[in-house]
């Protein structure tokens, strides 16, 4: 198999001596769950079993997720490898994997260990994935072991914390459950900067904390289980959750809410002398060091004295071959229906992101989105012009190329640094890291969801997109570079930005970004711009790639130029197309569209569409919802 990337973490690991123990290693998972949460964090809800794990072990309190939310994250986590290398970053995308790319259990199975999963998978891959496990099933546990005296590594997914736990009547609940001292009150909430202080947004930010007291009790009884099979002493154990908060400014965003997590290692006290943090910190207290997410399968096999393979960009943070990051890549994509392209660099000080598609609003949460009270609260708020100052992320129609934030001073990501010409070289450094690193790896998200899917099944997988035979590797890179050049040039529209040449590139990925770049540099020029734009765009309409087509078509339409009948039926086209992604573009287009994209209502509606288009069809079930509204009828096609 060919290397999964240029960037690659040689780790060899002497490991542990072959007659040395090897210990037991428990994974509890929450979901959707920041750090800032638990009061080993210096957070607000009652969690003291996870509390004295953390007093017993080593909290980590710079530990990121790789995306902010679950199906990518896991992704991260399950190969250890960014997932914008594997092509598994949108939501639910079901990636194809190249040969001989496995979940790290595997290689602790093989070295003998049984390997349980209870029972989350959601790993964005095809079903032909090879995760490792004995068992993967709601009844796996450690007890079912074959021999008593077998190793194993064991994992238990606790969802009590998951977005959905805030739909509904479940948190109610579970808060009627919980001891009256255990309950939150709602009036004693500290409401963050970034909603407004309603009486709904105090009440579920209390939910909230009642099912992180939920979590600890079920924390709690594994804890115990371990305790009564007599394997306290001979277990690591590691909590974790895999992403930020499911609210608003949580899940879903390069933010410290979304991406920061809990992550706790409790050492048996007979493994503590034998492994230790690098700069000599020893296995119990805290930790400053930055940790990805996409770490913790390479420093589980490290820590039990098995090889890491070559391919895993992750690295070990605490074992015989631990090492030191200098910066956490975050990344995130599509999130179920809704456009995104957003990259993060996280250092131990600032957090720096980048924005790919500036034209996107504040409000860019999916329909999924919608069960949590919070962002009715917000969305009524941003309609009334009440949202509070901190909820600007919110407010805002579009975004900028470039964030910055000083986290030593800010820790709320209230005050974006990117103009300041004071930290110009903060702002300049971490940029290059973005984009060194982009290229090292070679992002697959420079390329439009529907193209990478098609080129993949050419290919054999999305990662060999991009890294072919060898021979053929110096016109990937080649290839890759004035891909990203064109995407990067969207959002900073730099004066002397070649867009009309890149239309007349044979690449299609060029001409989509150069569409792009056309629309959004109109769009911010105003009315004297949309004439040339239109002309520019017009032979776009019918250009030899279908992605290319509805990206021309969308901008024609949103700048509302003259060429509104073709451009609505290439959208047409789109839509009813026979491919499920290049249907997906075309609806979310339409979807952007709002009142604009009416004519071509009913026609969505009534679709007929294979099975697995989730988030088409959520998108076409909002779409129906705003024609009802509008018309006060169901569609009739």
């Amino acid at each position: 198999m060919h290397r999964l990337a240029t960037l690659v973490i040689a780790i060899g690991s002497a490991g542990l001596a072959a007659a040395a123990e090897r210990p037991n290693i428990l994974w509890i998972s929450a979901e959707d769950l920041s750090a800032g949460t638990l009061g080993c964090y210096g957070g607000p809800a009652r969690t003291p079993r996870i509390d004295a794990l953390a007093a017993d072990g080593l909290g980590f309190t710079a530990a990121f997720a790789a995306a902010p939310v679950c199906a990518p994250s896991r992704s991260a986590i399950i190969s250890g490898t960014m997932p914008t290398t594997l092509g598994s970053l949108p939501m639910r995308c079901r990636a194809t994997l190249p040969a001989g790319v496995t979940g790290f259990p595997k290689p602790l199975r093989a070295a003998g260990y049984y390997c349980t999963n209870n029972s989350k998978t959601d790993y964005n891959f095809a079903a032909e994935f090879d995760a490792g496990w004995n068992d993967s099933s709601r009844t796996a546990h450690w007890r079912n072991r074959p021999r008593p005296d077998q190793r194993f590594f064991a994992v238990f997914n606790l969802t009590v914390t998951h977005e959905s736990g805030l739909f509904g009547g479940g948190s109610r609940r579970i808060r009627d459950s919980l001891p009256a001292g255990q309950r939150s009150d709602p009036s004693a909430i500290q409401v963050p900067p970034w909603y407004p202080d309603t009486p709904v947004v105090r009440e579920a930010l209390a939910h909230r904390l009642d099912l992180a007291a939920d979590l600890d009790r079920e924390v709690a009884g594994l804890l115990e289980q371990l305790a009564a099979d007599g394997l306290a002493d001979s277990t690591i154990v590691v909590f974790w959750s895999d992403h930020g908060e499911g609210i608003p400014h949580g899940k879903r965003a390069l933010t410290e809410h979304g991406l920061r997590v809990p992550l706790v290692v409790r050492m048996p006290s007979r493994f503590r002398d034998r492994v230790r943090l690098p700069d000599g910190v020893p296995a119990v207290g805290t930790t400053a060091n930055l940790v990805s997410l996409m770490d913790l399968g390479p420093t589980m096999l490290d820590l039990a004295g098995v090889e890491i393979p070559r391919r895993m960009e992750g690295r070990s943070f605490l074992g015989p071959n631990a090492a030191t990051r200098g910066h956490v890549i975050s990344v995130a994509d599509r999130m179920d229906a809704a456009p995104g392209f957003g990259r993060s660099v996280r250092d131990p000080r600032h957090r720096y992101v980048r924005n790919f598609l500036p034209w996107l609003d504040g409000d860019d949460l999916p329909e999924y989105a919608a069960g949590v009270p919070i962002t009715g609260e917000l969305r009524a708020a941003r309609r009334a012009g009440t949202l509070p100052a901190g909820a600007a992320w919110f407010a805002r129609t579009s975004r900028p190329a470039e964030e910055l934030y000083d986290l030593g001073r800010d820790p709320q990501e209230l005050d974006d640094l990117a103009t300041d010409a004071a930290r110009r070289d903060d702002l300049v450094r971490l940029r290059e890291v973005l984009r060194r690193w982009m290229i090292e790896t070679r992002d697959t998200g420079v390329l439009p969801e529907a193209m990478l899917r098609r080129e993949a099944r050419a290919a054999g997988s999305e990662w060999a997109v991009f890294h072919p035979p060898a021979g053929r590797d110096a016109a990937a890179r080649d290839r890759y570079a004035e891909i990203l050049a064109a995407a990067w040039d969207v959002a900073d529209q730099p004066a002397a930005a070649p867009w009309r040449e890149r239309l007349a590139v044979a690449d299609p990925a060029v001409r989509f970004w150069a569409v792009h770049g056309i629309g959004w540099g109109a769009a911010r020029a105003g009315a004297e711009a949309v004439g040339s734009a239109a002309e520019t765009l017009r032979p776009l309409l019918t250009d030899g790639d279908q992605v290319v087509r509805v990206a021309a078509a969308w901008w024609s339409l949103k700048l509302a130029v003259d060429e509104r009948r073709v451009a609505m039926e290439v959208l047409a086209r789109g839509i009813a197309g026979g491919d499920p992604d290049e249907r997906q573009q075309a609806l979310v287009c339409l979807d952007l569209l709002g009142e604009a994209g009416r004519p071509l209502w009913v026609t969505a509606c009534g679709l007929s569409l294979a099975r697995g288009e989730e988030y088409s069809r959520r998108v076409i079930e909002r779409i129906r919802r705003r024609l009802v509204a509008a018309e006060g009828r169901e569609p009739r096609p």
